[in-house]
C-alpha cells in the first residue's frame, strides 16, 4: 500500500533517488533543503508500508498563487496511479493554504502527464520555448483554477 505524507528532512536521500531516475538535471541536495525548510513550501512524498519512498511532489504557495515545482515517481512504479495520488495530495494542501490559482511546466513531450493534468481540470495557458534542457525542449504552461470549486472538499 503507498502513503502519502509530508516530506521530512531525513526523506532526502531517498527523495534524491527518485529524482535522479525522473530528471535529466536533478536536484541538488541543498535544492531539497531549502524547499522543504521553506516557510512557502510544501513537499510530500509517496511511501510503500517499508519504508521505500517512490514519488514526491511539492509546490511553492506565494500569497494565493501555487507553483508545483515537481512530482515524480520510480520508473518502474510508473503507470500505478502514484502521480494521480501525489497530485491529488497537491491540490488538497494547495486549496486548505488558501490557493486560487495552480500553475505547472510539463515536457511538450510527456502526454502521460499531461493526460493526469487535463484530468484534474488543467487548461493549457502558455508555452516556454527550449525551457528544458537533456534534451532541449518547450515547456507547456498548465494552470488550474481552484476557485471553480472542484475541489472543495
Amino acid at each position: 500500500m503507498i502513503n502519502v505524507r509530508k516530506m521530512l528532512l531525513e526523506d532526502i536521500d531517498k527523495v534524491m533517488v527518485v529524482d535522479k531516475d525522473s530528471f535529466s538535471i536533478p536536484w541538488s541536495r541543498e535544492s531539497f533543503l531549502l524547499e522543504v525548510k521553506s516557510p512557502l513550501s510544501s513537499y510530500v512524498v509517496a511511501e510503500e508500508d517499508d519504508g521505500k519512498i517512490v514519488g514526491y511532489g511539492g509546490f511553492y504557495l506565494i500569497i494565493d498563487q501555487v507553483e508545483i515545482t515537481n512530482i515524480a515517481v520510480l520508473s518502474e512504479y510508473r503507470g500505478s496511479g502514484i502521480g494521480k495520488t501525489i497530485l491529488e495530495a497537491l491540490i488538497k494542501l494547495a486549496v486548505v493554504g488558501g490557493g486560487k490559482l495552480i500553475n505547472l511546466d510539463v515536457r511538450s513531450s510527456n502526454e502521460a502527464a499531461q493526460a493526469l493534468y487535463f484530468n484534474y481540470g488543467f487548461k493549457l495557458v502558455g508555452t516556454r520555448k527550449g525551457y528544458y534542457q537533456k534534451p532541449s525542449e518547450d515547456a507547456l504552461l498548465l494552470s488550474l483554477d481552484l476557485e471553480e470549486g472542484r475541489f472543495d472538499d
